[in-house]
Parts: C-alpha cells; structure tokens; sequence
C-alpha cells in the first residue's frame, strides 16, 4: 500500500471515529431529561433530521469536522510537519496560494476522496446536496487555508478539485449505498454501509439512543438502542 493509500485510510478512520462520537454526544444532549418517567424501559430512539438545520448544528457540524481535518492532518503528516512545518509558515502561506506540483492522479484520486466524505458527512446531518457542496468547499477552503498552511502554501488545483469533484463521486457514491439499503439483506447492508459510513451515524439510516434508567429497585443505569 504506497504512503497516499496510508493517508486516506488513517484520515478516513480518524474521520468517522471523531463524527460518530461527536454526533452520539449531540443526540444525547438534545433528550429532556426531565420528561423521562421515573422508570425507563426502553431508550429514545433518534429520529431522522428533518427540517430546517439550526446556526448551533451547523456550527457543531462544521466544528466536527475542522478537529478532524487538523487531527488527521497530524496522524498522517506528523514527519513533515517536525520537518518544514511552523508558526512562520502558517501566518505567512495563507497570502500567497499557488498551483501545486503533485501529480495528477494524487491530486484527483486523493482529493476526490476526502471531498467526497465531506459531502457525504454533510449529507448525513439532513443537508440538502447543494448545501452539502457549499459546506464542503469550505470545509475544503479552511482546510487549505488554516491548517496545510503549517506546512506549504494553499493548493489552487485542491481549493476546487476537492468539493466540486467530491461532491460528484459523493453524490453517486450516496445513491449507491441507497440502493443495496433498500435491498435489505445483510450482505447488500454492509456494503452499503461501507461505501458510505456516515449512514451509520444518528439521524440516517441508523438509528440509535441512549437514555438514564431508574429501575425499580432505585438503581441508576444507562440503556442504549441501535437499529440498522
């Protein structure tokens, strides 16, 4: 597997791991818990997002993701950042952006990739596809601007490449997924989990919930469901 592959697979990982969390965190957080009755038997179970998006979850989504573009970026360029990378360079790269040198297929493959997550990650929180493209071209332009930074000057080739060519793999990617779901079969499910792991995550196609539990005999616990 050449050091490209690597990168992806460690971002991807480290990606969904900090999304799954950060959005199990948010469900939990939206549960009244005073309107629980004194025993709970069964948990609440998250509802797909419908609706409009409030400012909160659009800057909580947004968040999510910008912790993991600069956690991924580290995991996986740890060795140059302790090589060419500084403060220096982060104040003074944004102001001066340029057409890259990498090659072709590394700007596409890789860059249509991560593109592709963002616009699938947006999805999954109820975006609509054009507002899941709008959103991944800035998470796409503060990565490039904020964070690469550290490191080398922002990319022309990835400011763009990354949503608008993203967002067309995304957008076939998703519908793909959609299709082996509707089949139902737990082969057809997995690998529609896997060409889009966002739908694992609350309000898609899995659904989940965590509530407090007073038994009868006073003690306290936690019950939890997951539905795919």
């Amino acid at each position: 597997m050449n050091r490209a592959l690597r990168q992806l697979l460690i971002l991807t990982l480290l990606l969904l791991s900090v999304l799954t969390l950060a959005a199990d965190l948010a469900v939990a957080s939206e549960i009244n818990w005073k309107e629980l009755p004194g025993v709970q038997t069964e948990p609440p179970v998250a509802k797909k997002k419908t609706g409009r998006i409030t400012s909160r979850e659009k800057a909580l989504n947004f968040g999510v993701v910008y912790v993991a573009q600069w956690a991924s970026y580290y995991a996986t360029q740890h060795k140059v950042i302790a090589e060419h990378g500084s403060w220096e360079n982060w104040i003074k790269h944004p102001g001066s952006p340029h057409f890259d040198k990498d090659s072709f297929d590394f700007n596409l493959v890789k860059h249509s990739f991560v593109g592709q997550y963002y616009y699938l990650f947006y999805r999954s929180r109820g975006y609509e596809e054009r507002q899941s493209f709008y959103w991944a071209a800035l998470s796409s332009l503060v990565f490039e601007f904020t964070i690469e930074t550290v490191t080398e000057k922002p990319s022309f080739q990835d400011i763009y490449q990354t949503p608008v060519f993203g967002t067309i793999l995304g957008l076939g990617t998703e519908r793909l997924s959609d299709y082996f779901h509707s089949i139902g079969t737990l082969p057809t499910t997995m690998l529609a989990y896997i060409l889009n792991p966002f739908t694992l995550l609350p309000y898609s196609k899995c659904q989940c919930g965590v509530a407090p539990t007073i038994g009868k005999n006073g003690e306290a616990g936690i019950v939890a469901s997951l539905e795919f």
